[in-house]
């Protein structure tokens, strides 16, 4: 855990994260209220609270579940061996396998589950925990389960549903930034900026899919490299590793690596003076050089790219034929801003990446 990078608005925090998910278009629909929300916790519960009053207003999903059951009739499959134990006690009835719609599946589980853990969380209002409780009720007739990291991975959602994907990440976020108080009566938030592992990322997927979504002059791809390089011996185990690029763009005219990194400080201090953080740079050099090697004439061209925080360095070099850029994104602006910079940096300037 470190310090967080700036004292980001918590719309734009939400909007980073609803980017980095790829349902930015459902975040902007998604209905909060009217009052402001001026901490994560609470706006991670009015988001759930909005989307589950929506879903209930509309019906909430169904699924067909297993059922298991000793009938007087045929329904569905008949375990023989059971009937047999069944009529063996003079019981006239038919042990049947059938499968019956309900609302009990996984993703209205986890809905509930995440509502009542909301509710126990310490840093929100009572009025907003009474609330998170309410909206639990109404789901009465799905059943209660206790919340782990796995179970978010189980869930499937068909088209049909799609309403339910915000949901599901919204509360995935509570949970991962729910710790239980002393004692284990409750829960409290921790700030989700300051886990770096975490908020990096994020922000990786967040510029990967802005880009994606918010322009039409490059492709955004997928980018794996490998070493330019000829084995002369390898007697031993091991063998050298692929490189994976955050964020490829490619257009007719221009190829550009683009290096997200979530750094508090853009800029590192050697012998009193304070340098660019030279690992950054190899990295992102080998990417280029590498890109290069697999052919063709087409120019890589590369940018490292961090939030704003302590410093704001926006630099460019020319590098073994390279341009490379060193900028900053502040999160901290207005959200209209953040999409014009991001826009601005992968524009074809006579002093920027790609000129």
């Amino acid at each position: 855990m470190s310090e967080p990078i700036a004292q980001i608005p918590i719309e734009n925090i939400y909007y980073l994260f609803c980017y980095a998910w790829d349902r930015f278009e459902e975040a902007q629909t998604a209905e909060v209220g009217r009052s402001a929300s001026p901490d994560l916790p609470s706006l991670l519960a009015k988001v759930l609270l909005g989307g589950t009053r929506t879903l209930l207003r509309r019906g909430i999903d169904r699924g067909y579940l297993p059922h298991d059951e000793d009938l007087a009739t045929v329904r569905g499959q008949i375990d023989l061996g059971q009937t047999i134990r069944l009529r063996s006690r003079q019981a006239r009835r038919l042990c049947c396998h059938f499968d019956e719609l309900s609302h009990d599946v996984l993703h209205n589980q986890i809905l509930k589950a995440s509502l009542l853990r909301l509710a126990r969380a310490s840093d929100l209002e009572p009025s907003i925990r009474h609330e998170l409780k309410q909206a639990a009720q109404q789901l009465s007739d799905v059943s209660h389960i206790r919340l782990d990291a796995a179970v978010f991975s189980r869930v499937y959602l068909h088209r049909n549903i799609s309403g339910y994907r915000l949901l599901m990440r919204v509360a995935e976020l509570a949970f991962h930034s729910l710790l239980p108080t002393e004692g284990g009566t409750g829960f409290k938030f921790y700030d989700v900026l300051r886990d770096e592992r975490k908020m990096a990322v994020i922000f990786e997927a967040f510029v990967r899919n802005f880009y994606r979504r918010e322009q039409r002059t490059f492709a955004v791809e997928p980018l794996t490299l490998n070493w330019n390089a000829e084995q002369l011996s390898n007697a031993g185990d091991g063998q050298l590793p692929t490189m994976r690029v955050d964020v490829f763009l490619r257009s007719a005219e221009r190829r550009i690596i683009v290096d997200t990194k979530y750094y508090v400080d853009a800029l590192q201090s050697y012998r009193g003076a304070q340098t660019f953080h030279s690992g950054h740079l190899y990295q992102l050099f080998a990417y280029l050089r590498n890109a290069q090697g697999t052919g063709g004439t087409d120019r890589y061209d590369g940018m490292l790219l961090y939030p704003e925080a302590r410093t704001r360095p926006d630099a460019n070099y020319r590098i073994h034929g390279h341009s490379i850029r060193i900028a900053t994104i502040n999160l901290a602006q207005p959200w209209a801003l953040i999409e014009r910079r991001l826009l601005e940096l992968i524009e074809p300037h006579a002093d920027v990446v790609g000129a």
